[in-house]
């Protein structure tokens, strides 16, 4: 048995129509109607805490748990990024996140807001209806997809989940942010000196970007890699503590870091001519005004390790 994960945006709308789609719960040969929709758990609902969180819809006839998920801005590759990291635990096999995003239309958005962000229900409900069911022939699709893939898959979820010899250290990667590299650089190399920290940082490529995974080494047991977040820092690290909570791994196995200090304006300004220019002034630049995120870093870096000695990270 699997766990499957439909995303959008606010996990409201599209993902929850294939989720009921693919449950039974709505029509697979004919557009549902207002009612239907209505009728479906989470459907167009407010609720504080959405975005990041993986909600339980119900279980298909195979046995498959079925989420929805809301992912802010974050885009079809929250796929990529659950795949990675559950690829790390070899049980890849064991979840399957789909993304739903590509069908949602004008309608859907205008009045996803106004009913659920704004709160004009009255308003935006009707119009988020409608875009529904424009949507809906391609959301058929969607869920059609899934269901016929995990009925082509008997040994889809089943493989085994050890994860007692796994330990990981995630180290939380807005994208275009410097700083995060320091405070991995110095759990790589507790003693390293100031300068040499910021050499390190100047060659390091890593752009953020959301999905994307490096590896730098192994300290104290652990491995420790990059895990670019992109413009969703807070959503990601919640998506990979949901996906830890889902697939049972212990949090001593799957720890995650987040910087608390946050680039200033002129950093990030500096970084993004860098990526235009490598003007060797820009590069100096830079490394100045990482210096000042130093002090602090080595502070979090040695919290970090304490904690992964208690086995109370994150």
């Amino acid at each position: 048995m699997a766990k499957i994960i439909y995303h959008c945006y606010g996990g409201s709308h599209s993902s929850v129509t294939s989720a009921g789609i693919h449950l039974g719960m709505l029509p697979k040969g004919r557009t549902a109607s207002p009612a239907e929709l209505l009728g479906v758990p989470h459907y167009d609902q407010y609720q504080r805490v959405t975005h990041g969180r993986f909600r339980f819809i119900g279980r298909d006839m195979l046995g498959n748990e079925i989420f929805v998920l809301g992912k802010r801005t974050a885009g079809p590759n929250v796929t990529i990024f659950i795949h990675k990291i559950v690829e790390l635990f070899d049980c890849e096999r064991e979840i399957c996140p789909v993304d739903t995003t590509s069908p949602i239309n004008p309608l859907m958005v205008i009045g996803g807001f106004l009913s659920r962000g704004l709160n004009l229900v009255t308003i935006g409900r009707p119009l988020v209806v409608y875009g529904t069911q424009i949507a809906y022939p391609f959301l058929v699709q969607i869920a059609n997809n899934v269901l016929k893939f995990a009925k082509q898959e008997p040994s889809y979820g089943s493989c085994s989940l050890n994860y007692s010899e796994r330990r990981f250290v995630f180290y939380i990667c807005p994208e275009g942010d410097s700083v995060p590299l320091l405070l991995a650089g110095l759990h790589l190399n507790p003693g390293i000196g100031d300068n040499d920290l910021l050499d390190w940082v100047a060659g390091q490529t890593f752009s953020g970007k959301l999905g994307t995974l490096r590896y730098l080494g192994k300290e104290d047991g652990h491995n420790l890699y990059l895990l670019g977040a992109g413009k969703e820092p807070e959503i990601m690290a919640q998506i990979l503590r949901e996906t830890r909570t889902l697939m049972e791994i212990p949090r001593i196995s799957l720890c995650i870091a987040k910087s608390q200090l946050h680039s200033s304006l002129f950093l990030k300004a500096v970084r993004k001519i860098l990526k235009y220019s490598k003007s060797r002034l820009f590069s100096l630049l830079k490394k100045k005004a990482l210096r000042n995120f130093i002090e602090g870093s080595r502070r979090e870096a040695y919290e970090i390790r304490v904690s992964l000695l208690e086995g109370i990270l994150d």
